[in-house]
């Protein structure tokens, strides 16, 4: 069976590493779980007590944890990024990729393109091997973010693809005119390609538009992907969730009951419960609060007895 998603999406500090641990907990008494903390925080270590790498590291029956080193996922994304830019544009000196790469690596959304290829990276060596994956994510703008760049970078990629189409068509009008045309640049020949299937940049931008469609998907589709939002029983909090509501929803994602955790810290918080399901418009299930953070497999699986955490796995749930 395809590989199955669920995001455990929330701001920091309302337990989503904890929920998320839970639920991986839940889905591996029946099915091979990867639980992965993409936040750069990697509290789910943390949670676990277990010390985690890049690598997965089995720590019960069908249940595997690791924390995503972000620094070195964005480090990652520039190489590969100068690599195919190298080898797509090696003819072209008078552009200056080295120059472009270092402005690149201050650019504002490089941390969002890193987490997203970490997540593609991950899914794809989880096929065959895991049958679900539970992100632990970072905060909530961030991760609504990442969670957008597959259907943006599929609008910007086709978009893009009919630009080169054209320029294609553009060489190839003046080749039927001029002739072939070659050139030499310390001492190696070139010819500007006119076809799509010599071009470089047309097939990495296939292979992209390709890569972003199936995410998009992915994401898409209920049977496969869901999102378990978690959140206190605060105002703040209800803002931030509806603000992801609103996000998640035009992405066209499945969206689980709301986890309101830490119930009972206050008086007000059984008519916040309350409040939180009548502006949501969605069901809520919640968690009380705990005096003694629950922390290790064993006081995980206490979290998972308190709730039934079968809502937020993708099919079962249908």
């Amino acid at each position: 069976m395809a590989i199955r998603i669920v995001y455990s999406v929330g701001k920091g500090g309302v337990g989503k590493t904890t929920c998320a641990a839970a639920v991986a907990v839940h889905a591996s008494r029946t099915l091979r779980v990867l639980v992965v903390s993409l936040d750069p925080a990697h509290n789910l270590g943390d949670v676990l007590a277990t010390r985690l790498s890049d690598k997965p590291q089995e720590i019960a029956s069908h249940l595997w944890a690791s924390e995503v080193d972000m620094e070195a996922a964005i480090t990652r994304y520039l190489d590969d990024s100068s690599q195919r830019l190298k080898q797509m544009y090696s003819y072209l000196k008078v552009i200056n990729i080295e120059g472009y790469l270092d402005a690149l690596k201050l650019s504002p959304g490089i941390e969002e393109y890193a987490t997203l290829q970490a997540m593609e990276e991950l899914l794809r060596a989880a096929e065959g091997r895991y049958d679900i994956v539970v992100f632990d994510t970072p905060p909530t703008g961030l991760m609504l973010r990442v969670l957008a760049l597959p259907r943006v970078s599929l609008l910007w990629g086709e978009h893009l693809t009919r630009l080169r189409r054209e320029i294609l068509d553009k060489r190839r009008t003046v080749e039927n005119i001029q002739g072939e045309r070659r050139f030499v640049l310390e001492g190696k020949e070139f010819r500007l390609a006119t076809e799509e299937r010599d071009d470089k940049v047309m097939q990495e931008l296939n292979e992209y538009v390709s890569r972003m469609r199936s995410l998009s998907a992915l994401q898409s589709d209920a049977t496969r992907s869901r999102v378990m939002p978690v959140m206190n029983p605060d105002r703040l909090s209800l803002f931030e969730t509806k603000r992801a509501f609103a996000t998640i929803g035009k992405l066209g994602m499945s969206i689980g009951p709301v986890i309101v955790n830490k119930v009972g810290m206050k008086l007000t918080d059984e008519r916040t419960v309350g409040e939180i399901e009548t502006e949501l418009r969605c069901p809520v299930r919640t968690l009380p609060f705990m005096d003694v953070e629950p922390v290790g497999l064993e006081a995980i699986e206490g979290v998972e007895r308190r709730l039934d955490f079968e809502s937020w796995i993708p099919e079962n749930h249908l």
